[in-house]
């Protein structure tokens, strides 16, 4: 009865479905790809990413609406092949706002479920990742918005899998209506794999290690499976060219310990996004 009523509501709701396509593509570097905390080990890398997506909105009530989608994204690095990924996924999700007008707060919960393929295969494998983000305007031109994350991605090779936890903010100004800055903060908790050349008797005893990995090419490496915590900052610039098209333009200091172990990345990203 209960599942009759559900899906009652969602077939009646077609009709007032929107239908949105999405796709992004552009530059990406990571100062230290190999998370790795001694310079002699640090390597950084190009890549080149895009995605594109598909999403139906239906409003099943005044102030509810489900979110079904389903993208595909990829990603071409320079100098580390290895890493080249390519996935499809899946999403679902439902939106709430209190209220009328756009300066009303508003609640969303999503879940994206996806399968990314490695170059280096065994690094493939499935990633849930679950999102609750709320936000509310403080003004016509400024809105808070914040929000919990969990990701579970799982490997054949369990030695790649990882949960992660994550909570953000972030204040999002509207310059102009064509102009959005936002400034953020991220605070991340999970699995993370640091690249060194061995010997690390410092890093052995609170990780996993695979030793003679070849991602970085020669000498060869250990990876070291670990539990790190993260506090990350973030600023972002879009810009709107057109009624379809924008450019955005991101940096992200990220800081990564787990004592002793301690590194840094710097991550700068510059991508054409268009929406229709």
């Amino acid at each position: 009865m209960i599942l009759s009523i559900v899906l009652l509501i969602v077939f009646s709701s077609f009709a007032h479905a929107e239908w949105r396509f999405e796709a992004e593509t552009g530059a990406f570097y990571d100062s230290n790809l190999s998370n790795s905390d001694r310079s002699a080990d640090v390597r950084d890398d190009w890549a080149w990413k895009s995605q594109i997506s598909a999403g139906n909105s239906l409003q099943l009530t005044r102030d509810l609406r489900m979110n079904l989608g389903a993208d595909l994204r990829g990603e071409v690095w320079d100098r580390f092949g290895a890493f080249n990924t390519i996935g499809p996924g899946a999403s679902a999700g439902l939106r709430y706002r209190f209220g009328l007008g756009r300066q009303a707060p508003w609640v969303l919960v999503e879940n994206r479920f996806g399968y990314d393929r490695f170059q280096d295969t065994a690094q493939s494998g499935n990633d849930n990742m679950f999102n609750l983000q709320a936000g509310i305007a403080l003004s016509d031109r400024i809105a808070l918005e914040g929000g919990y994350a969990f990701e579970s991605f799982v490997a054949p090779d369990d030695f790649y899998d990882r949960q992660v936890h994550s909570a953000n903010v972030r204040m999002v100004f509207d310059v102009t209506s064509s102009l959005q800055v936002t400034v953020g903060y991220t605070y991340r908790e999970g699995d993370v794999i640091s690249y060194a050349v061995p010997p690390r008797p410092d890093i052995a005893p609170f990780s996993i290690e695979r030793e003679d990995e070849d991602e970085f090419g020669q000498p060869l490496r250990t990876a070291y499976k670990l539990l790190g915590r993260t506090n990350a900052v973030s600023f972002s610039v879009a810009y709107q060219l057109m009624k379809y098209a924008s450019v955005q333009l991101g940096y992200e200091y990220a800081i990564t310990t787990h004592d002793p172990l301690q590194y840094e990345n710097h991550l700068v990203q510059a991508n054409v996004a268009f929406a229709y």
